[in-house]
């Protein structure tokens, strides 16, 4: 392209496709994320851990923070079918950051068993999966949501 000419973007046959299976995945993952919070109590972490009073009550005010934040930022992938730029870096972005808890959360130490197994699995495996795919577009396409650019 001569230095001069305008760029457009133009979508591909992969832009709406992806966008709504972030959208749909963003449902996925704000819906595992609250069950996980919800489930993850004092009273179920005492009744499957060896942890004291005291430990527990430590572990859950940063878990609690983390999972609101991934909670709030996995409900902005909702809207990836607006077509904004910053959605897609906010998905990509948040689900490769939760894929981190995927490999770092030791279920027995914090007697997460069960449904909280199945919500992780879910959230952070599914998330990470979506990071990647996401990640794989942006380096094939080199823009957001798959977009071609083109010469103006």
């Amino acid at each position: 392209m001569p230095a001069d000419s305008p760029v457009r973007r133009e979508p591909t046959v992969w832009t709406r496709r992806l966008q709504l299976l972030t959208a749909v995945y963003s449902v996925v993952t704000t819906v595992g994320t609250a069950i996980v919070l919800g489930y993850v109590t004092p009273e179920v972490l005492a009744e499957r851990t060896t942890a004291s009073a005291a430990e527990i009550d430590g572990f859950l005010p940063g878990f609690r923070a983390v999972g609101v934040t991934f909670l709030v930022l996995n409900a902005l992938g909702i809207a990836a079918l607006w077509n904004r730029r910053w959605i897609f870096w906010v998905a990509m972005l948040t689900n490769l950051a939760q894929a981190v808890g995927f490999f770092t959360v030791d279920f027995e130490t914090t007697g997460m068993r069960d449904l909280a197994v199945l919500g992780t699995w879910i959230t952070d495996g599914g998330g990470g999966l979506l990071g990647l795919v996401l990640l794989g577009f942006l380096i094939r396409y080199r823009s957001a949501w798959a977009y071609r650019r083109v010469a103006g």
